[in-house]
């Protein structure tokens, strides 16, 4: 039987380089519970507290760019300095914030450590959100943005059969969702997923674990899945909860980023056993010490950027199998 860790109990838990900003974090933290936030109220908080883009010396080219997809759709690119007409593989990247929160700015900082470490051109892609736009809006735009790299691949130097995808928590579902409504359509070498919120059952052993974690509760989970689908969970499908889908046949290889402390926890590892199953390499980094959301302390040295290092460096080689 899995019995629910106290916060204290959980606090310990954590890895002692991020534990103080986590602890900082809780105390700013608003007074109701983030599961009881209307999307509005999440949007508005998110809104409020965004700090200006900061971007660290780097020797990539970044540009930003509108995609004439149905929805015109915002886009960054991250390109390594090469050689011109060197082609690149790349990675489709969709942000994490429960897709309520974020834009091309939020994980800004991982797609460049992305291009650099995986040596491949990313493109950030700002889809559709709550509180405008409910399912399947974000889904939609994942789709859209995947199929249009596709067919512009040559023009922008991307070699079209180096294709990845990616994303973190709301990010990855979106990301994984998208590599299944395009299998069989387009090729995909890679995927990366960093504690994704991909399925509807809430009795998992970290759910249940880790149903207070730090940053990300339970409770949260059940109302960002709510919210995102406009409805009761019971009627999300694998486009939503790609974890319901019946198979994972014909998607790449991935690494799949697991954090100890998170109550997606489980999600993540059913994901990566269950590829194993279909036939599909799946690297899963069990990231201990660590809660949801650990990539916004990829910068300061310690276990956390170590671990996302680690997944780049796997994707790095995934890309060129």
């Amino acid at each position: 039987m899995t019995l629910t860790l106290t916060v204290d109990q959980l606090n310990d838990l954590l890895d002692p380089d991020i534990a103080p900003s986590i602890r900082e974090l809780a105390a700013s933290a608003g007074q109701l519970p983030t599961h009881l936030l209307t999307p509005e109220q999440v949007r508005a908080a998110w809104e409020a507290t965004k700090k200006p883009l900061s971007r660290a010396i780097n020797s990539l080219t970044i540009s930003d760019n509108l995609i004439p997809t149905t929805v015109p759709l915002e886009v960054r690119f991250y390109r390594p300095k090469v050689a011109t007409g060197t082609m690149l593989p790349v990675m489709v990247y969709f942000h994490g914030g429960g897709f309520t929160n974020g834009d091309l700015d939020s994980q800004d900082a991982c797609c460049c450590v992305m291009a650099s470490i995986a040596e491949c051109a990313v493109m950030s892609v700002n889809y559709r959100k709550l509180p405008k736009h409910r399912f399947p809006a974000a889904f939609d735009d994942a789709v859209a943005s995947i199929r249009w790299l596709a067919t512009h691949a040559p023009e922008l130097d991307i070699d079209v059969d180096r294709i990845g995808v990616g994303g973190d928590s709301s990010g990855a579902n979106i990301a994984l969702a998208a590599a299944l409504a395009v299998r069989g359509d387009i090729t995909l070498r890679a995927l990366w997923l960093a504690y994704p919120i991909i399925g509807t059952n809430f009795e998992t052993e970290s759910y249940i674990a880790n149903s207070e974690g730090p940053l990300l509760t339970r409770a949260r989970c059940q109302r960002i899945l709510r919210d995102y689908l406009g409805n009761d969970t019971s009627e999300a499908d694998w486009r939503s909860a790609p974890l319901l889908t019946k198979d994972f046949l014909g998607l790449p290889a991935s690494v799949v980023i697991a954090a100890q402390l998170d109550p997606l926890r489980s999600d993540a590892e059913i994901l990566a056993h269950r590829m194993g199953e279909d036939g599909i390499h799946a690297a899963c980094i069990h990231a201990l010490g660590m809660p949801h959301g650990f990539l916004r302390w990829l910068e300061i040295p310690g276990a956390a950027r170590n671990y996302i290092h680690q997944s780049m460096k796997i994707l790095h080689d995934l890309l060129r199998l």
